[in-house]
């Protein structure tokens, strides 16, 4: 009698729930957060849109699912055993190990989805945040490391959370700046020098200092003869297309729905900007012309420590601007398509506060009062933790004047202690 052929186990709800996890996570990455839609993923796990919902609620659910398994894998994956490391040592080893799992192509693309899903479900942001610092126990471990004798009194979970940032240079990398060598080694030293003395502490100066920002010329937009259309008229269709262009991203946002909010024809519209691209452009340095306009240059009063904080508070209260946060979360979701225009309008953004401040420290390094790496990194990094890093991008962050001057002198006692 011939034996019967084993007939395949059913897959277990489990197993059924694992599988499209991954379908959602590799459609993520494949196309992007707002370009994942049921459908698609319902086509790689090779099951039905019912299946999904008989398994998450909604696409909002899901998504928490696949960043919540992403993230606990991201944060285990090769940590470096660090107790054995002198401090500096696991300083440096802790840098490297963010660079290796924070900057995997991946791990970016699928931070760029968390960016976007907080844009489109804002009650996921502080939840997401949540789960991207607790993904790993890494910076709590060097934070109890024996070495740790020269950090500031900072709480623990603020510091380490500061670390990461620092390490993966802010939003840097997610809108497609790669350093070369030598600013990659300035910047992991930058990091070593803060957590072993900062400022203060003698230190070997990068040889191939960074210059100061010159962004690229910005000509101003001018309104082709004979239009009709006064440029107030203009200016507003910029700004009611960035809103647009945020909320559903630029595949899905409608030139002709843009022109119906503003009272301008699609036709009009192609006629100024060319095509949908186009107004991007424009409408994304509007959005830099409008920041710019509203900031105040830094104030250097009193002895360092006292304008460091002013500096410090001044760059938390314009970054804090609810159009700000969204700036940069567009343009971080964007930036793998149109690269070369995004980091050009970061640089513009960026420039005129961080040649201030990367100035007046190399005054203050001539005077031998700081020691510094760099002035352009330390100033780059001082800015970017008064700002309080990449936490604005997934996070609404009320504005407390008095957690505002904590955060200040906690920042500045990490720098200049």
């Amino acid at each position: 009698m011939a034996a019967r052929s084993a007939q395949p186990l059913p897959e277990t709800p489990s197993g059924v729930r694992d599988r499209l996890l991954r379908a959602a996570q590799a459609q993520i990455l494949a196309a992007g957060f707002f370009e994942a839609n049921m459908e698609q993923i319902a086509r790689r796990a090779g099951t039905s849109k019912q299946t999904i919902y008989a398994n998450f609620q909604s696409k909002e659910d899901l998504f928490r699912e696949v960043l919540r398994m992403t993230m606990a894998e991201a944060g285990q994956a090769g940590e470096p055993d660090i107790a054995s490391l002198g401090f500096a040592e696991a300083v440096r080893a802790y840098v490297l190990w963010i660079e290796k799992s924070a900057l995997n192509p991946e791990n970016l693309e699928l931070y760029r989805a968390n960016i976007a899903a907080a844009a489109a479900f804002p009650a996921l942001a502080a939840e997401l945040h949540h789960l991207r610092q607790t993904a790993s126990h890494m910076g709590h471990r060097l934070l109890t490391h024996p070495g740790r004798a020269h950090l500031p009194a900072i709480p623990a979970e603020r510091l380490s959370s500061w670390l990461g940032v620092l390490a993966m240079a802010g939003p840097r990398a997610l809108l497609g700046f790669t350093p070369t060598p030598d600013e990659r080694r300035a910047r992991q030293q930058a990091i070593v020098q803060l957590c072993t003395g900062g400022w203060r502490m003698l230190v070997e100066p990068c040889p191939a200092a960074l210059p100061l920002i010159e962004p690229a010329a910005h000509a101003p937009r001018q309104i082709e003869p004979g239009s009709r259309l006064s440029p107030e008229r203009w200016t507003h269709l910029l700004r009611i297309a960035l809103r647009g262009f945020a909320q559903t991203g630029l595949r899905h946002t409608s030139v002709e729905e843009i022109g119906a909010v503003a009272q301008i024809s699609k036709m009009t519209i192609y006629k100024r900007f060319g095509n949908k691209q186009g107004l991007f452009a424009a409408a994304i340095d509007q959005a830099v012309d409008d920041l710019l306009a509203v900031r105040e240059p830094l104030t250097f009063d009193g002895d360092i420590r006292s304008a460091l904080e002013i500096v410090a508070r001044q760059q938390d209260h314009w970054v804090q601007r609810p159009e700000y946060s969204a700036l940069l979360c567009l343009m971080i979701t964007q930036a793998p398509a149109h690269e070369a225009m995004i980091q050009c309008a970061w640089s513009r953004l960026t420039a005129p506060t961080l040649n201030e401040l990367s100035t007046r420290l190399r005054q203050w390094q001539a005077e031998g009062a700081v020691h510094l790496v760099d002035p352009v990194i330390a100033a780059e990094q001082f800015l970017l933790l008064a700002a309080r890093g990449n936490r604005r991008l997934t996070a609404t962050l009320p504005w407390e004047e008095d957690e505002v001057r904590r955060h200040a002198r906690d920042v500045v006692s990490l720098f200049y202690h």
